[in-house]
């Protein structure tokens, strides 16, 4: 060691009870949308790490294809109505829906496989009240 230079710092803590299939199961429900999180939740329904996060990869994606879909037929809708100004803007929605389940999807896989029990805006309780 040389003077005057500190020790580099210890390595992180190991997350406590959740092993590495458990991390992956939970990257698979996430990245995989809703047919990733079936899966996991088939395959792992004992696995509380693995359920926390397949409820809020269903969660998210049914609500986003719910979301879609109102929007969908609220600008049909419009459009028969002749409103196209309120069908423009309502069209884009759909898209920026989808980027953001992406993004929250990005983001949980991330915590899913480094063990963190993340949860997301919005979705993360109500997913929580899912009794499965």
């Amino acid at each position: 060691m040389t003077a005057g230079v500190p020790p580099p710092p210890p390595p992180p803590p190991a997350v406590e009870g959740v092993t590495d299939e458990s991390k992956l199961f939970g990257l698979i429900a996430w990245l995989l949308g809703i047919i990733g999180a079936i899966i996991a939740i088939v395959l792992k329904k004992d696995d509380k790490f693995v359920m926390f996060h397949a409820k809020q990869s269903l969660t998210l994606w049914i609500g986003v294809i719910v979301i879609d879909i109102a929007v969908m037929i609220l600008s049909f809708v419009l459009s028969l109505l002749r409103l196209g100004i309120l069908t423009l803007l309502f069209g884009w929605l759909p898209a920026l829906i989808g980027l953001i389940g992406l993004i929250i999807t990005i983001i949980g896989a991330l915590k899913a496989y480094g063990g963190e029990w993340w949860k997301a805006p919005i979705i993360g309780d109500i997913a929580e009240k899912i009794p499965l």
